[in-house]
């Protein structure tokens, strides 16, 4: 069978067919780059905690997120005893357990992967913790309300979702 020789028109429209094609591909790469990337900048900002199942039915909290990567996180119970001697390095045994138990604070640098937040903590109230990488999985951020699941949370027990929200 013998073809016939292509035309400069059919060159060009195969050029234009093959340069719009990169385009595309290269516009859906950039797009769903800074689609992963898009809560890492929103995440930015100061948080009050919503709910936390371990801290009770009115948890108190706060999670600040900087530009810079860094993080700090306060998270208790709203019932947490008052020390009988007013001092906190004079508490009886029930007093430390209420507070060991029914708070937390740690610090560090973050980064969101995909749907995960992770938290690379440097000092924490509950030691174990130090100097570890925490993975708080299905990270979202739906306008004011920022919500993950901690799958290892430091009372033990199954998976906790915890909700914030942002601080006007």
């Amino acid at each position: 069978m013998l073809s016939t020789p292509a035309t400069s028109e059919d060159v060009m429209n195969r050029r234009s067919i093959l340069t719009y094609s990169a385009i595309t591909a290269l516009g859906l790469t950039l797009y769903s780059g800074s689609a992963i990337s898009q809560p890492a900048k929103d995440i930015v900002g100061t948080w009050t905690i919503v709910s936390a199942e371990a801290f009770g039915p009115s948890p108190k909290g706060l999670l600040i997120f900087d530009a810079n990567g860094r993080y700090s996180l306060m998270l208790m119970r709203p019932d947490l005893p008052k020390y009988a001697m007013n001092n906190r390095t004079q508490g009886a045994a029930e007093e430390y357990k209420a507070i060991g138990s029914g708070s937390i604070s740690y610090y560090g640098t973050y980064s969101v992967s995909g749907s995960d937040l992770i938290l690379r903590v440097e000092y924490s109230s509950f030691p174990n913790w130090n100097g570890t990488e925490q993975r708080r999985t299905n990270f979202t951020i739906v306008g004011d309300e920022l919500k993950y699941t901690n799958t290892a949370p430091s009372v033990g027990g199954s998976a906790a979702a915890l909700v914030w929200r942002r601080v006007k």
